[in-house]
């Protein structure tokens, strides 16, 4: 009797025993779940609390012209109570609700080109997760077409590898390319003489210039270096660095940032004193991205750029990213002029004070004063 009363007394401390492990894990699982990082998706498979689906209406299109009126559908594929959804589009508020499903209507006609993202915040139990469609938006315009007529023709360095071309106060100041024959230097315009110039270390490939604040600043190829030099005595103040994997290619500015090409159809906008970027611009035309950007030049307000390997220039509009017009420049150097290394078209320049355009190429012997037509 007494055996039956301790072997019973025994098992009951053991189901109690086993029961409060049993809860103690259950209670710090929930304790893990109440207080789980919350790690914000876009739209792949990352684990989360709340499960969104979000596509347009247009049968789940993500390319749209600028000026269309987008639809976003905003479905949940769970069963959590949220507390309420906050829609933006690249960090530009649109509305708040309360319930899902919902659909978002947006009208695309004050946007820039490129890429976009309709990005949702859900907020519930004191968390928050963040859901994104990227789409892009092409221009709504055709490009015009644009000719040349030649006013003047100027000797240019054949050897000159033209990667950057500014001009100021009757000089030409140039940049070349090329690992053990880059350069800067100041042209005469007139006759082609450079009458000044710094030689870029060998290892080096020189790219773009511009002109800011007395100094000018030159770009490299694949060093993701910059140089900065006084621009009287081309005494080299400094060295920056870009990050990588964005190359230097073309180089101007708008008076307040330095306005930078890497070969792709992205802009970057680059503050001229810390060298720290300050915003991106996607170019496109009706049809795409136009890529291979190079040598910039800001003319009446507009981005020219050449476009490698091409005879064309682009005129882009800094405010949306759409080409407005090209500038066809074929047969602008005559075939008697080619050499075995004579390259493509690169080099613009602008004379503000009298409205002058010039444009030349990588190893050519001639500078072109155009006007377009």
């Amino acid at each position: 009797m007494n055996f039956s009363i301790k072997l019973y007394k025994y098992l009951l401390v053991i189901i109690f025993f086993a029961l409060f492990l049993s809860c103690g894990n259950q209670t710090e699982s929930n304790h893990k779940n109440e207080h789980k990082l919350i790690t914000e998706n876009n739209q792949n498979n990352a684990k989360q609390n709340i499960q969104l689906d979000i596509k347009t209406s247009d049968k789940n299109k993500t390319e749209f012209i600028i000026g269309e009126e987008i639809t976003f559908l905003i479905e949940q594929k769970d069963t959590n109570q949220i507390d309420s959804v906050q829609f933006f589009i690249d960090n530009q508020f649109l509305e708040t609700i309360t319930i899902l499903p919902t659909k978002i209507k947006w009208n695309s006609k004050q946007a820039k080109t490129g890429k976009n993202n309709f990005e949702a915040r859900v907020f519930f139990k004191q968390n928050k997760e963040t859901w994104k469609l990227s789409f892009t938006l092409i221009s709504d315009i055709e490009p015009k077409g644009y000719s040349y007529k030649i006013v003047n023709i100027f000797p240019h360095d054949r050897a000159a590898y033209t990667q950057g071309l500014v001009y100021e106060n009757g000089f030409l100041y140039e940049a070349t390319g090329q690992k053990g024959e880059s350069t800067l230097r100041k042209v005469q315009l007139g006759t082609g003489e450079v009458i000044q110039s710094f030689t870029l270390p060998k290892e080096i490939f020189g790219e773009g210039i511009a002109i800011f604040n007395e100094k000018i600043i030159q770009l490299s190829y694949r060093a993701y270096t910059g140089f900065v030099y006084d621009k009287k005595s081309f005494s080299l103040l400094m060295k920056f660095n870009y990050p990588k994997p964005i190359e230097g290619w073309g180089l101007t500015n708008d008076d307040k940032n330095l306005i930078m090409s890497d070969g792709s159809h992205n802009l970057y906008f680059i503050d001229p004193v810390s060298f720290s970027q300050t915003g991106k611009l996607e170019v496109y035309d009706n049809k795409g991205p136009v890529k291979r950007l190079n040598e910039l030049e800001l003319i009446n307000g507009e981005l020219w750029a050449n476009i490698y390997t091409t005879d064309r220039i682009a005129k882009i509009d800094l405010k949306t990213g759409k080409v407005l017009a090209y500038i066809d420049l074929t047969e602008i150097l005559p075939q008697k002029d080619y050499e075995r290394d004579t390259d493509v078209l690169n080099g613009i320049a602008y004379d503000e004070k009298n409205d002058r355009i010039f444009v030349t190429g990588k190893r050519w012997p001639k500078l072109f004063e155009i006007k377009i037509k």
